[in-house]
C-alpha cells in the first residue's frame, strides 16, 4: 500500500474515521429520495487525514486524495525507473566525477538529491529528449 504523507513533516498520514464522521456530523444536511437514498449532491466531498507524528489534520477532497496518490505513483514509477537505468543501462566506466553535477529535473537523481554526475545526464534515458 502507498501511504500519503504530510505536507509538514513528511510522516505518514491516517485517514481517522472518527473525526470524519465528527466533522461530517456538524453540516449533516442529507436529502433523502423517494425511495430513502440520500442524494448523491448532498454527501460531504472530503475525508479527514491526520498526521501520525505532528498532528495536522487534513480535510481530502477525493479530487485532492486522488491527486496525491497518482503523484505519489509516478514518483515510484521514475524511482524504479532510475533504478533499472542504473544496473543496466548507465556504464560506470564513463563516469568522471571531476566533470560535475547537474540538476535535470527528471528524476531524484543519483544520490536522491535531484543532482547527477553530468556523464550520467549525458547517457540518461530518463531525460526528455527535448530536455538537454
Amino acid at each position: 500500500m502507498i501511504d500519503l504523507e504530510c505536507d509538514e513533516c513528511g510522516s505518514k498520514l491516517v485517514f481517522d474515521v472518527k473525526e470524519t464522521i465528527d466533522s461530517y456530523s456538524e453540516n449533516m444536511d442529507y436529502i433523502l429520495d423517494d425511495m430513502g437514498d440520500i442524494v448523491e449532491k448532498t454527501l460531504q466531498e472530503y475525508l479527514v487525514y491526520k498526521c501520525q507524528d505532528c498532528g495536522e489534520i487534513y480535510k481530502l477532497t477525493y479530487a485532492d486524495w486522488e491527486l496525491r496518490m497518482r503523484k505519489l505513483i509516478a514518483y515510484r514509477v521514475m524511482e524504479v525507473r532510475k533504478q533499472k537505468m542504473f544496473r543496466e543501462e548507465i556504464n560506470p566506466q564513463s563516469i568522471n566525477p571531476d566533470n560535475g553535477v547537474e540538476k535535470c529535473g527528471q528524476c531524484s537523481g543519483y544520490a536522491g538529491d535531484g543532482w547527477c554526475f553530468v556523464d550520467i545526464i549525458k547517457q540518461c534515458t530518463i531525460r526528455k529528449k527535448d530536455a538537454v
